[in-house]
């Protein structure tokens, strides 16, 4: 049985693919019940939904009309910490900020339903309910997290680690590939170590992996990897970090090894935008591409809320981008 919802999706799904031209009149209200096999009351309530989004104007004794699609803008819950990126308004949506906080009571899970479609961004496990049962009823895309069966839009940390890794070898023949790994199971994480290995695998190089403790202090962490950089004592080392939290005990452990930076040893991390004055010297890294990725998830949602036929779920993947550091 359909509800009023799907009724108004498959209505307005007409306009934008132009069955139901802008200023054209709806198909009479006896028409639609019997197309759509249901009462009157759930065809208006459908009918009055649209009236409020304004797809339609309704005016007693002219019937129901079909507005210029200029004059609709998609409402767009942006749920989840702010990334700094979205406008406002960007094209043909309206994005409003949606207080995560709310959806802790399940009884206002239903305010999701006066939007057009949700964008969740980097969604807490608290809320991954609130994304199942919204699937299939809400068009949505969830942004940097994977979750099966959902639409995606999270960056390529695989492709970057296996560029800066690929990169660092070829510019560094004689160097020992080193990849530290503070210890984090998270999908990113794992990511970044397989796109490492990916391209160690394909210059046909060994490589070692320092792994810390997820709680390791920072004094431990610092004297395993200076006690590490004295054991390849002769040789260059080419270190790629899985995260941003290990380079300023790397940058301590250099201390007292007799290292230079860019002679016989390089590092890079993931989302270090620091300056010189930071750690002493430039680091090498990727930066997540925040626009890029809401760009990439209102253009899957136009899609979405544009046909009908969009079933299976897309994971697409944005690459980073690059900051080149003295490292």
């Amino acid at each position: 049985m359909q509800t009023y919802r799907d009724i108004a999706r498959e209505i307005e799904r007409r306009i934008l693919c132009g069955i139901y031209p802008a200023n054209s009149q709806l198909p009479s209200r006896l028409e639609l019940m019997r197309e759509f096999q249901v009462a009157r009351a759930t065809l208006d309530r459908a009918v009055r939904e649209l009236v409020d989004s304004r797809r339609l104007t309704s005016r007693r004794g002219s019937g129901t009309s079909v507005n210029p699609l200029k004059e609709h803008r998609r409402d767009v819950a942006l749920i989840g910490a702010s990334l700094g990126a979205e406008p406002e308004i960007s094209g043909e949506f309206c994005c409003r900020p949606f207080d995560p906080e709310l959806l802790a009571r399940r009884s206002n899970w239903a305010l999701l339903y006066k939007y057009d479609a949700l964008l969740w961004r980097f969604p807490r496990s608290s809320e991954l309910p609130v994304i199942e049962a919204m699937a299939g009823r809400i068009p949505q895309v969830v942004v940097n997290r994977v979750i099966p069966g959902i639409d995606c839009v999270s960056t390529d940390h695989r492709g970057a680690y296996r560029t800066i890794a690929a990169e660092r070898m070829k510019g560094c023949p004689d160097a020992l590939p080193v990849f530290l790994s503070s210890g984090g199971d998270t999908l990113p994480r794992q990511y970044r170590f397989e796109g490492f290995s990916d391209a160690c695998r394909n210059a046909g190089r060994f490589y070692e992996l320092w792994k810390f403790d997820q709680g390791a202090s920072f004094d431990a962490m610092t004297q395993i990897m200076h006690d590490h950089l004295l054991a390849a004592a002769g040789t260059p080392v080419l270190a790629v970090s899985d995260s941003l939290a290990l380079t300023g005990a790397f940058m301590h452990a250099v201390s007292g090894t007799g290292r230079r930076w860019k002679k016989d040893l390089w590092y890079s991390d993931f989302d270090n935008n620091y300056p010189r004055n930071v750690w002493g010297v430039e680091v090498t890294s990727f930066i997540q591409d925040y626009e890029a990725l809401i760009t990439a998830a209102l253009e899957r949602l136009t899609k979405l809320l544009g046909s009908g036929n969009v079933t299976e779920p897309e994971h697409k993947l944005v690459f980073p981008l690059r900051r080149s550091g003295d490292t």
